[in-house]
C-alpha cells in the first residue's frame, strides 16, 4: 500500500502568477544605492585586475549560495565528463531474441519471447515523444506483443530523489521536480484549474495523454480577495495523484489558472508512461517491473543519447534549472564511483573532483544538492571567489563563461535590472541565486580597463515590510537590494577598493 504526504500549496499561486509575469516582463527600474537594505545579511568577495587580494566584506562567512550553487556542478562536470558527454537511455533485449544474423525472432503472430528492459540514466531531455521512439523501435520490427515482463531499470540512481532540506511547500512545483533515473516530461505534469463563478467549486483538466489524476475542492474568487485565508493547497500523493483545495482568482474573460505539478513518484510516473506508449502502439506484455539494482545478460538494441553536455550545461544556466542541476550531478557521481548515484555520493564526487583536477579546496563548506535547492549548503564568498578565478584563468579550455548569462542579454540576467545598464550591460557575466529571503549574483565582471574579474554578491536574510514584500513577489517592483547590487557592481567595475575608495 502506497503512502501518501500532504504538501501545503500555499505559495504554489504566488510562483505560478509570477511566472506569468515574467513571461512579459520589463526591466523594473533599480536605482543605486551606497546602502544595504537595512538588517540583510551582505557577503561580498572579489579582486581587481592584476591582483591576488580580496576585497568586500565578510567574505569568510558561510552563507546560503541558492543557484550559484550550478557553478560548481558546471565546472566539475566539464573537469570529468568532458563537454561531448551525452546521457544515454537504453533498450536491451534478451540475448535468445536475436537470430544468427542479429535480427529479431518473432512468431508469425507478432510476439517476441522474453523481457525487455529499458535502462534509465536521469536524461533531464528524455520527452515522451522520445520515449515513443525508442520503444517505436520494436513496432517497427512488427512486435505486437512481448511474451514475457517490461523491466525498467532505475539502477543509475540511488537514495533520495530530493535532496535534504528542499522546502516542503515548494514539493508540489516543477522547480522542485525530482532527479531520479526516468526523467519524462521533466517529471513535471501539466494541468488548468477552470473556475465556474463566485463560490462554486472549480474544476481540473488534466493535459491529455498524461498519466496523473487530480480533484479538485477549490472555490472560485474574485483576484482581489485572494490571499490571507484563502489560498491555493494541494495534496501529492505517492502514485501521483493529486487533491486541490482552496481558492483559485477568477481573472478576466474566466480564463482557466494553469499548473505545473512536479510529480511525487518518478518510478511509477516511468511506469504509467511506459504503459501508455506501448498501449498507443499496441503492444501488449506480461507486466511492468521496476528493479533498482542493475539487470544484466541483455544485449544492446537501442538507445537514445541526450544533447551533449555543454548544451545541457547551457541550460541549466541560462534557465537556472534545478532537475537539469541535479541529474547532471547525479551523473557525474554515477560515473565517478561506478555506483548508483546518490545526492552524497554525487555532492562527494563534485568536491573530490575540483580538489584532484582543479587544486580547488572546498574546507568546511557544505553541499548536499547540485542545484542549491537546498537551503543546508553553505559555502564562502571567498571559497566561490577562487572557484571563478579558477574559471577564467582556464577559461580558454573550459569555455565556461560563454555558457552562463549575460547582463541585459541572455538567461536570468536578461531582466535583472542591476545590471540591465550601462556600465555592466554586456559587462557581467553572472550566474543568479534566488531562495525565500536570499537574492544572489557571482560571476565575472569586465572592468573599465577591460580585465576580467571575478566577483561574488550574497544576500541573505532579506526582511521587508509586507506590502513591500508581496510587491516584490509579484513583480510589481524591483527588490530593494538590488540598488545596492548595483552600488558595489559598478564600483568594482570602477576598480574601487570596498573600505577605501567607496
Amino acid at each position: 500500500m502506497r503512502q501518501h504526504s500532504f504538501f501545503s500549496m500555499k505559495s504554489f499561486f504566488k510562483n505560478a502568477f509570477l511566472s506569468l509575469l515574467l513571461s512579459s516582463s520589463t526591466v523594473l527600474a533599480v536605482p543605486s544605492s551606497s546602502l544595504p537594505v537595512q538588517g540583510t545579511n551582505m557577503g561580498i568577495a572579489y579582486r581587481l585586475p592584476g591582483g591576488n587580494d580580496i576585497y568586500g566584506q565578510n567574505y569568510d562567512v558561510y552563507m546560503h549560495p541558492a543557484s550559484t550553487q550550478k557553478i560548481l556542478t558546471a565546472l566539475a562536470a566539464y573537469l570529468y565528463l568532458g563537454h561531448d558527454y551525452k546521457i544515454r537511455t537504453s533498450l536491451l533485449l534478451n540475448r535468445n531474441a536475436f537470430d544468427q544474423n542479429g535480427k529479431l525472432r518473432l512468431s508469425a503472430d507478432g510476439t517476441l519471447n522474453g523481457n525487455i528492459v529499458i535502462r534509465f540514466s536521469g536524461d533531464p531531455t528524455l520527452t515522451s515523444d522520445k520515449y515513443q521512439k525508442l520503444l517505436g523501435m520494436l513496432k517497427k520490427e512488427g512486435v505486437k506483443r512481448i511474451a514475457g515482463r517490461v523491466i525498467l531499470d532505475m539502477s543509475r540512481f540511488g537514495g533520495r530523489s530530493r535532496a535534504k532540506g528542499w522546502s516542503w511547500d515548494d514539493l508540489p512545483v516543477c522547480f522542485t521536480a525530482p532527479a531520479a533515473a526516468a526523467i519524462i516530461n521533466r517529471n513535471c505534469a501539466f494541468a488548468q484549474l477552470q473556475p465556474h463563478g463566485k463560490g462554486a467549486l472549480a474544476t481540473a483538466v488534466v493535459s491529455a495523454g498524461s498519466p496523473v489524476t487530480i480533484s479538485s475542492d477549490a472555490v472560485g474568487i474574485p483576484a482581489s480577495q485572494y490571499g490571507g485565508n484563502c489560498e491555493l493547497e494541494a495534496n501529492l500523493y505517492l502514485d501521483n495523484a493529486y487533491h486541490i483545495t482552496g481558492c483559485v482568482p477568477i481573472q478576466k474573460d474566466n480564463k482557466p489558472w494553469p499548473l505545473s505539478l512536479s510529480v511525487s513518484d518518478p518510478d511509477k510516473w516511468g511506469e504509467d508512461w511506459t504503459a501508455l506508449l506501448l498501449k498507443k502502439m499496441g503492444i501488449s506484455y506480461d507486466s511492468i517491473v521496476i528493479s533498482h539494482n542493475t539487470v544484466s545478460g541483455y544485449a544492446d538494441y537501442g538507445y537514445l543519447d541526450s544533447a551533449p553536455l555543454k548544451d545541457l550545461v547551457r541550460y541549466m544556466l541560462y534557465r537556472s534549472n534545478n532537475l537539469y542541476a541535479d541529474a547532471i550531478l547525479k551523473n557525474v557521481g554515477a560515473e565517478y564511483y561506478k555506483e548508483p548515484a546518490t545526492y552524497y555520493r554525487a555532492v562527494t564526487a563534485m568536491r573530490s573532483i575540483l580538489q584532484k583536477n582543479a587544486g580547488l579546496k572546498l574546507e568546511e563548506s557544505y553541499q548536499v544538492d547540485g542545484s542549491g535547492l537546498s537551503p543546508h549548503n553553505l559555502i564562502t564568498p571567498a571559497q566561490l571567489l577562487r572557484v571563478l578565478q579558477y574559471i577564467i584563468d582556464n577559461d580558454d579550455k573550459l569555455k565556461l563563461l560563454e555558457d552562463m548569462p549575460l547582463a541585459a542579454k541572455t538567461g536570468t540576467l536578461k531582466w535583472r535590472g542591476s545590471v540591465h545598464e550601462a556600465p555592466l550591460a554586456n559587462n557581467v557575466i553572472a550566474k543568479t541565486g534566488t531562495l525565500t529571503n536570499i537574492s544572489n549574483l557571482a560571476g565575472v565582471i569586465t572592468t573599465k580597463s577591460g580585465k576580467r574579474v571575478p566577483f561574488v554578491f550574497f544576500t541573505n536574510g532579506i526582511s521587508l515590510p509586507q506590502r513591500q514584500r508581496e510587491a516584490v513577489m509579484y513583480h510589481r517592483m524591483a527588490s530593494p537590494t538590488l540598488g545596492y547590487e548595483r552600488y558595489v557592481l559598478e564600483e568594482i567595475y570602477n576598480e574601487k577598493v570596498m573600505g577605501r575608495d567607496f
